[in-house]
């Protein structure tokens, strides 16, 4: 974390009448955790520089780098039936597509959809807004097509939500922002174990149906394993579970089950590590 973003929470926390005390509690972290991250000693995670711009009512960029500039210069205008100022206007769409009173218009800020019963769909880095417009406008602005209207409102305006996900309710659309998945998390780990448990049964690998029976505890192991990188936690690693699994095979199949069970004795020195590794890398403890 940079200096400037250090003194820009402590300077948020300052005008929210906010001890370091009370933010940790609200963010379920520990005081010297904030105090760190005022002194630019540590970085808060992903989780609670979202927690922190909700607490501030801020967007992520303007907590990490600053508000942004609200106007930006205007530009010269045209003389009236100038045809080059038509001709700058229409360089702001890139595609055009018109097809009766349906239209869709993609330019560099963003895409607007226009029906023909007067609904208008704007997508934009802003967020999506859906307005169900009462009455066509006389005039058509191709600043439309830029999606650069500064959240005005107009009549028949339904939804808006914006890129964090937040969702705001209208008369009668409610709409949620579908947020990014985890690809691994959703890989059908446990279907890929029992095709491979079948595989080794009916063809007699690995023991056969007497022995391959441990892939099964690979699951909690894979899938904690895959959030702990995620989250970058290793406090979220399975870890007792993946020495269960080493211990039955090293058993099973190597007939290594003793002194083999010492394994079992790194378990409670692992977890005084990984707390100790996430409070650096988070400034928190392990839940």
């Amino acid at each position: 974390m940079t200096l400037e973003t250090a003194n820009r929470l402590y300077e948020l926390r300052k005008k929210n009448n906010l001890s370091q005390e009370e933010l940790a509690e609200k963010l379920g972290v520990s005081r010297q955790a904030v105090s760190k991250w005022e002194r630019s000693e540590a970085s808060p995670d992903t989780d609670n520089l979202i927690a922190l711009a909700k607490i501030y009512g801020l967007s992520l960029d303007e907590l990490i780098y600053g508000e942004k500039e609200e106007k930006k210069q205007e530009p010269a205008e045209e003389p009236e039936g100038d045809p080059k100022a038509e001709v700058n206007e229409e360089e702001k769409l890139l595609i055009n597509i018109e097809d009766g009173d349906d239209k869709v218009k993609i330019g560099p800020k963003g895409i607007l959809v226009e029906s023909s019963d007067g609904e208008k769909v704007k997508i934009s880095f802003d967020g999506i807004k859906i307005e169900n417009m009462k009455s066509n406008p006389d005039e058509e602005n191709l600043d439309d097509a830029d999606c650069d209207d500064d959240d005005d409102d107009v009549d028949g305006y339904e939804t808006v939500f914006s890129a964090e996900g937040n969702t705001a309710k209208g008369n009668t659309v409610h709409i949620k922002v579908k947020k990014p998945t985890k690809f691994w998390l959703e890989i059908p780990y446990p279907i890929i174990c029992t095709i491979a448990y079948l595989i080794c049964g009916f063809g007699n690998y690995f023991g056969g149906w007497g022995l391959a029976w441990v892939i099964y505890v690979t699951i909690p192991v894979y899938y904690s394993f895959v959030e702990a990188i995620y989250k970058r936690s290793f406090c979220e690693f399975a870890y007792p579970v993946f020495v269960a699994f080493v211990y039955l095979v090293l058993g099973m199949y190597y007939g290594n089950w003793h002194p083999s069970w010492l394994i079992f004795v790194t378990i409670p020195v692992y977890y005084p590590i990984a707390s100790a590794l996430d409070r650096k890398i988070h400034g928190k403890f392990c839940k």
